[in-house]
């Protein structure tokens, strides 16, 4: 038993000791095959949909947390409250996009994308304002600001093909506009 295992042994390690000896195996430290890390550079392009993918998706779970406790709201006190929150993520979410470096090709496009968040912001301050002096026509009209900017948004980041962005705009049932404020 103990004869077969020393054979094994010399046989793997004479055979392979050899055949590098001999020239026929390169030696072991200097296969150009074996890479230590990835060596796959990911362009600007990608790094900065990857970015957006990013703040989209940590958008889309602040959302659907706002979207359960909008329902849960019971007070006035209680909406205004996840109205300042969401002005807040708003305003987290447009910090982190600007301190992005944009490619150049997509310059136009991160500009178009800022002053679409600006304007989504300035709908929810103007809804929660209304909200504050219970005025009815000025929450409407600043809910509807606020939709038609998170629609052209939204329809931009999937045109541009980032991942984390595929949802439905914000839209308001036509059963819910009536009990607003």
């Amino acid at each position: 038993m103990f004869s077969r295992l020393a054979a094994v042994v010399f046989v793997l390690g004479v055979v392979p000791g050899s055949l590098w000896l001999g020239g026929v195996l390169p030696p072991p430290d200097s296969r150009g095959d074996i890479v230590p890390y990835e060596s796959r550079t990911i362009g600007a392009e990608e790094e900065w949909r990857d970015h957006v993918s990013a703040i989209c998706e940590w958008e889309r779970q602040q959302g659907r947390a706002f979207k359960k406790a909008f329902r849960r709201a019971w007070s006035p006190a209680d909406i205004e409250f996840q109205f300042n929150a969401a002005l807040r993520l708003s305003d987290k979410s447009l910090a982190i996009f600007n301190r992005l470096d944009t490619p150049f090709e997509y310059r136009r496009e991160a500009r178009t994308l800022r002053r679409l968040f600006r304007e989504e912001r300035m709908g929810l301050k103007n809804a929660r304002d209304a909200f504050k002096k219970r005025r009815r026509g000025a929450f409407l009209r600043s809910v509807r600001r606020f939709v038609a900017a998170d629609v052209k948004s939204s329809r931009l980041l999937a045109e541009l093909g980032v991942a984390g962005c595929s949802v439905k705009p914000v839209s308001i049932p036509e059963n819910e506009r009536a009990r607003v404020v």
